[in-house]
This record gives C-alpha cells, structure tokens and sequence, in this order.
C-alpha cells in the first residue's frame, strides 16, 4: 500500500511540476508582450515629439527615458526592462543606424503569439513605416 502511495504521488508530483512550469511560461509570454508594447508606444511618443530638424528614431533606448532634443526633458519610457524571455537585452529592428523596434532573441515556441511566429525571435514590436 505505501509503494502504491508513493508511486501515485510521484505521478501527481510530476503533472504538478509541468503545470507550473507552463505557467510560468504563460507569465513571460505575457510580460514580453506588456514589455514590447510598452517600448513601441514610446517609440511612437518619441517619434510623434520630434522637432524639426531632428532624427525620429533613438540609436539607443536609453534616449527614450530622457528625451532632451526640444531643450526640455520628456520621458517616454520610465525604465528599461531585459527582454523576459532570455533576461538578456532586447534585440532591435533598425532603420539605417536607428532604433524602429525591439524583439526577444529566445529560441523557443511560443505557447501563444502573433499568427505565424514560430519562435520567439518572430515576434516583433515594431513602428510601422512613415
């Protein structure tokens, strides 16, 4: 009856284990969306607030925490987070020289995504072309 008891938790103990571990695989997926959103709608305000004169786009995402091209200083991002899936720095989509987008570098299969993203590295934040 013990051997029965313990084989029977073991089964339960690991079901359990693979439960929790697609969870928090859920929890990053959905961290890496609110992350890569959050960077493209600054790069929006970024590009929407350039003055004339001005490049549209940051070379680095640092600039979207203390935009100081207008003289005075404008935040579009309040901090910089990695990339949730590799906890490593987010790969960018660039236009010359500059910054239009940000995607994760992961490997893997998204559990859920955009329509055709096989891995991580496919999906993309990114602005839309002028």
């Amino acid at each position: 009856m013990l051997l029965w008891w313990i084989a029977i938790s073991g089964v339960m103990l690991a079901a359990l284990g693979q439960s929790w571990a697609i969870e928090a695989r859920r929890q990053r997926e959905a961290e890496l969306v609110f992350r890569g959103e959050q960077i493209l709608r600054a790069l929006t305000s970024y590009r929407l607030s350039t003055p004339e004169g001005q490049p549209s786009l940051p070379l680095r995402l640092e600039e979207l925490l203390d935009d100081r091209r207008s003289g005075a200083s404008k935040r579009h991002l309040r901090q910089l987070w990695p990339d949730p899936i590799t906890g490593e720095a987010w790969a960018y989509l660039l236009e010359g020289e500059r910054i239009r987008g940000v995607y994760s570098q992961g490997k893997g299969v998204p559990l859920s995504g955009p329509p055709g993203a096989q891995s991580y590295e496919e999906w993309r934040f990114e602005l839309s072309s002028r």
